[in-house]
């Protein structure tokens, strides 16, 4: 089975603000997305109940608590934005290849990325997941720590494609990628005074 990681920029407290507030509009609005209805696929009733149950302030059902983490998933993407950056990152092979690559070519050591956009929980009213999804938050303090750390890694998408272009540096293509990549979000997120919300399953 395969995890992968991607992100989102949010208000953190336009999305607490979504906890109990017993807003049918926004309920409905989130139901009408293209993720709610993917998601929905997936764990038919469940979903909806645990999005509602967050909304209408109901009592949640500890035995699918992980619908609660897809919940927020679609909560974040109704009313978050969508950062320059929206590929996916595979966790355990390309998370691996970023912290290498940092490490060798660019002497950023102790980085984990994994751990790192995973290391704060969200601040939102719900119990532990004890499967998928993961969540973590990474508040504006945060990013600009991260960016400090990352600010000598120069990458150009001209490097990139000179790499894809040879099959030996394909790993190493892919690790550029998301390492700009996540460059370019923590800047967005930064300018426009938001939070980065990370997701994996």
């Amino acid at each position: 089975m395969r995890y992968y990681i991607f992100s989102q920029g949010i208000e953190t407290d336009k999305i607490k603000a979504v906890f109990g507030s017993n807003n049918e509009n926004i309920l409905e609005l989130i139901k009408k997305t293209e993720i709610f209805q993917y998601y929905g696929e997936k764990f038919k009733t469940t979903l909806k109940i645990a999005l509602e149950d967050i909304i209408r302030n109901r009592s949640y059902d500890e035995k699918s608590n992980f619908a609660y983490g897809y919940a927020i998933i679609c909560i974040s993407a109704t009313l978050g934005k969508n950062l320059p950056y929206t590929q996916e990152i595979k966790l355990g092979y390309e998370t691996d290849l970023i912290d290498k690559y940092l490490n060798e070519n660019f002497q950023v050591t102790d980085f984990i990325i994994d751990d790192i956009l995973f290391e704060e929980m969200p601040p939102f009213d719900i119990s532990s997941i004890d499967d998928w999804p993961i969540i973590g938050v990474c508040n504006t303090n945060k990013l600009k720590e991260l960016q400090n750390m990352l600010k000598d890694v120069k990458i150009t998408d001209e490097e990139i494609e000179l790499l894809e272009r040879n099959a030996e540096d394909e790993d190493k293509a892919f690790a550029y990628m998301h390492l700009k990549g996540l460059k370019d979000n923590i800047k967005y997120c930064i300018k426009n005074n938001l939070d980065m919300i990370n997701f994996c399953h």
